[in-house]
């Protein structure tokens, strides 16, 4: 009788911070404490992510799947929260950020989740300008775009994402 192979991620359930959370937040407590979390150099991560990983929390949403979160620290660009769904052979079937916070060039950004039930996440994803361009100043009046959506995880792993409300202040071309 053959004994089955276990997954590289199943053996590393315990290595991640927490178990089930529910809400992916970047906030204070995050920003401060993410260091102490194990670290992971992996293949999946080295073409999405880079090397700047830490184990998040292990998530027990379906039982035929190996499901987790990561931070990436993507340096001043902030962190960065990823959800990602993989078979029980390890192989990926979908992946998605779900939290962070950083700023680039003028803009700050923002993303947060929170599990809803077992196949639904609420999600909201703001851009906010700060910055006056053309006088190098910050604005009296910050302006933004938010998204509100639905992520709603199929019975193959994938995340579908559906938008149920837009506020748009930016109006960047090419949208």
């Amino acid at each position: 009788m053959t004994k089955n192979k276990s997954s590289f991620w199943e053996t590393r359930k315990q290595d991640f911070k927490y178990q089930n959370k529910n809400q992916f937040v970047s906030d204070s407590v995050l920003r401060t404490d993410y260091k102490t979390f194990k670290t992971i150099k992996h293949p999946l991560f080295d073409s999405i992510l880079g090397d700047k990983v830490y184990l998040y929390s292990w998530q027990d949403r379906d039982k035929t799947k190996n499901e987790f979160t990561v931070i990436n620290d993507d340096g001043e660009l902030g962190l960065k929260i990823f959800y990602f769904i993989l078979d029980k052979k390890d192989s990926l079937l979908s992946w998605k950020q779900i939290g962070g916070k950083g700023s680039e060039g003028g803009y700050w950004f923002e993303t947060r989740t929170k599990l809803l039930n077992k196949d639904t996440m609420f999600n909201i994803r703001a851009i906010t300008q700060w910055l006056d361009f053309e006088k190098m100043k910050e604005l009296k009046i910050k302006k933004g775009d938010t998204t509100f959506s639905y992520l709603i995880i199929d019975q193959s792993g994938k995340v579908k994402e559906k938008i149920f409300k837009e506020v748009k202040d930016l109006h960047f071309e090419n949208e």
